[in-house]
């Protein structure tokens, strides 16, 4: 797998807030700081977006 293959994930405000509260939940169980990165897969296409962007 490529990293090519990936583009940074837009995510909705509702989302978001899912990611912030895992991380902050991870940190806690953990006792390190915690940052999660939302990526999706984009499918080779000439416009260079996958079909979910």
């Amino acid at each position: 797998m490529d990293m090519r293959d990936f583009s940074v994930a837009k995510l909705s405000e509702d989302a978001l807030d899912k990611v912030k509260s895992m991380e902050s939940e991870l940190g806690q169980q953990t006792a390190d700081d915690i940052v999660l990165i939302a990526y999706k897969h984009t499918e080779n296409s000439p416009e260079g977006e996958g079909q979910n962007g």
